[in-house]
């Protein structure tokens, strides 16, 4: 099957990808289980509520600027690819 084929199935999924043990990202991802883990500890119910609000929102800042992000790169890469094909 074609890719704009798996694109209009649902088959591919560009914003999933594997997180490869020991690399930056697992390290940094532990780091801040780790610091969530201890902050949570020392807060009170009304302050572990705000704090569980400010990292929903966090969240959803951080998918919208990679969504946002993985357009621009893929208009990018189309007028690259527009550019190459046109004789000149």
């Amino acid at each position: 099957m074609d890719t704009i084929k798996e694109l209009y199935y649902g088959n591919i999924h560009p914003y999933e990808r594997e997180i490869k043990k020991d690399s930056e990202i697992d390290r940094l991802a532990k780091l801040v289980l780790k610091h969530d883990t201890e902050l949570r500890k020392t807060l009170n119910e009304s302050e572990t509520e705000l704090f569980g609000k400010l990292k929903d929102a966090w969240s959803e800042l951080t998918c919208l600027n990679e969504c946002e992000n993985f357009i621009i790169g893929f208009r990018l890469g189309v007028q690259l690819m527009t550019e190459a094909l046109q004789a000149d």
